[in-house]
């Protein structure tokens, strides 16, 4: 184990036991001194941002969203469309495969049996 000192300073230290603390833009950069001053790899230490009302609306999307949008809102859209597309139209002829056409071919036959 080897004790070092830190020197904070705006220039590269004259000692060899020593880590350089430098002052920079907002923050600090450390050295350590390895066949010359290399700096210190090291893990971002910046606080979480809390966004998730961000995504969830990111998520649900707009009511005007369209069927084609990635959002839960854009899937209501796909599914009102698709439910509107098997319903169909109350005066589908019976040959139309939707849910009016096969009403109109169920109450044909049973007229006809008639």
């Amino acid at each position: 184990m080897k004790y070092l000192k830190v020197v904070c300073s705006n220039t590269a230290p004259g000692v060899k036991d020593a880590l350089w603390l430098k002052p920079i833009n907002g923050g600090f950069a450390l050295y350590v001194l390895n066949g010359g001053w290399k700096p210190v790899k090291a893990e971002s230490v910046e606080e979480p941002v809390d966004n998730s009302e961000e995504i969830a609306q990111s998520l649900i999307g707009s009511v005007q969203d369209k069927k084609a949008a990635n959002t839960i809102n854009g899937a209501k859209a796909y599914a009102d469309d698709a439910v509107s597309a098997l319903k169909g139209k109350s005066n589908d002829a019976s040959t139309k495969l939707t849910l009016n056409g096969l009403k109109k071919y169920i109450d044909e036959q049973i007229e006809a049996l008639g």
